[in-house]
């Protein structure tokens, strides 16, 4: 399946034609054209800076003057998270779920893109000139060896990407503070106050001013650390200097990201004005999506639509590269009823480690969500039932089913966890009226600080519970 035209954040266009891996209703296939990498004509440069000093004491990745994140944090500041969100549309009670993703890490490399001059000997994964239309451009991409099989490529530095239809009323980051015990709540946004940002850079579409929480359809948002990453000569790994405004440092190590959202139909009357499809046919119409990828892929806005990026070391369309997680992913059905349905979610993992693990999916012609219970949040797509316990997906072991998710239409808490100790990624949906009694430290409230045993708790969660 070729992709059709991109365009990219600099508003250039560029024909890309990326053949997508397509997989139909099994475990472990990708996403048919699908949008890990939600970079286009809408990824836009606008947005509002974060504020706020960067948390954090350890050395930052790279090159770059901020401060890492692996010491401990500060609070919270003004913002008024550890104050549960009012519930509110929160629908029918459903059950929730979880898929977790086991023996995550492997050694293995990937190809970094480095600064070099051609007939340098470093570039071993690629060498080459690329020509556009403003100019030439070397492309130099040498292997990144990694020794370390705890979690990686995913302890990397990491950017969360947003693309709606999609109502954000909660967005909180947790890592690992001092003294082992404890984690803390090293960013947020609330928008009850959407300016009191805490070490988080929000980037949107041109013009599109302060995050509001409310995405059009097809627009996409890109939330990273308020610590700037200088590209340009000396950047390490190498971005281009005067690219758009997503040259930030991610999330290190393990982490933990809350959302509290919505993902309302694409004619929603409050999100129908905000849209930035181009019509009907746009292939991400209706798809809003939850992406978590590897930082050094996002800062020159280009993503995997670059040619010269770290998403693939061989086909593109398999990903196998420094790390991308679809956290939720829906398929437009502007691409086809075989794979596209608007009301279910995929979620896959993308890297060097086993090229792609999940991205299961079911086509409109095939998955009626009508036909699931209305308590049902995790559903199987292969046997066309809901699942009555938790999906487990092993990089050792491929197979784990065919998991899927119910496009929620109201209010839930979408998580996903990464813990390197544990070489596991724990990805869940838990309704905000029937949060496990094991999860009640972190929901609803999402607090200053966290203790590591509730963090272990979270891991070990398996929803629906039987």
């Amino acid at each position: 399946m070729k992709r059709r035209v991109e365009r990219d954040l600099f508003g250039k266009a560029a024909a890309i034609g990326l053949a997508m891996a397509a997989a139909g209703c099994g475990g472990g296939g990708g996403t048919p054209g699908g949008s890990g990498g939600a970079h286009g004509a809408n990824g836009g440069t606008g947005g509002a800076a974060g504020t706020g000093a960067a948390a954090g004491t350890g050395a930052a990745a790279g090159t770059g003057a901020a401060a890492g994140t692996g010491g401990a944090g500060a609070g919270s500041g003004g913002a008024p998270g550890g104050d549960p969100y009012p519930t509110e549309n929160v629908g029918p009670v459903t059950r929730g779920g979880t898929m977790t993703f086991q023996n995550i890490g492997a050694p293995g490399y990937w190809g970094r893109r480095i600064e070099a001059e051609p007939g340098d000997p470093r570039c071993d994964v690629e060498s080459a000139t690329l020509n556009f239309s403003w100019g030439d451009e070397f492309c130099c991409r040498t292997r990144h060896e990694v020794t370390s099989a705890s979690l990686s490529p995913f302890n990397e530095q990491m950017t969360l990407i947003l693309r709606g239809p999609l109502r954000v009323k909660q967005l909180a980051v947790y890592q690992p503070g001092g003294g082992g015990d404890r984690w803390v709540r090293r960013s947020l946004w609330d928008r009850r106050a959407p300016q009191a940002l805490v070490d988080l850079k929000l980037t949107g579409p041109d013009g599109a001013g302060a995050f509001t929480g409310d995405l059009g359809n097809a627009c996409h948002w890109y939330a990273m650390r308020d610590a700037p990453f200088p590209c340009g000569p000396g950047s390490d790994p190498y971005c281009p200097s005067g690219g758009p405004d997503v040259n930030y440092h991610g999330w290190e190590g393990s982490k933990l990201v809350v959302l509290l959202a919505s993902m309302p139909y694409a004619d929603d009357p409050a999100l129908a004005p905000l849209s930035c499809a181009d019509g009907p046919s746009d292939g991400w119409t209706d798809a809003p999506w939850v992406g978590f990828s590897a930082s050094e892929l996002m800062r020159d806005g280009w993503g995997k639509y670059h040619p010269c990026h770290c998403y693939a070391n061989t086909d593109p369309g398999v990903g196998d590269g420094c790390g991308e997680i679809n956290v939720f992913e829906t398929v437009s059905e502007a691409e086809g009823l075989e794979y596209g349905n608007r009301d279910i979610l995929s979620t896959g993992l993308r890297s060097y480690q086993v090229g792609h693990l999940g991205g299961s999916v079911c086509g409109k012609q095939r998955c009626d969500v009508a036909s699931f219970p209305d308590t049902a949040d995790l559903l199987d797509a292969c046997g066309q039932a809901a699942l009555d316990a938790g999906a487990v997906l092993d990089a050792e072991d491929p197979g784990g089913g065919c998991p899927v998710w119910r496009r929620p239409l109201d209010d839930r808490f979408f998580f996903i966890l990464l813990d390197e100790a544990k070489r596991t990624v724990q990805v869940g949906v838990v309704h905000p009226a029937a949060i496990p009694a094991s999860a009640s430290e972190i929901f609803p409230g999402l607090p200053e600080e966290v203790s590591q045993a509730s963090m272990d708790r979270l891991a070990a969660l398996r929803l629906p519970e039987r």
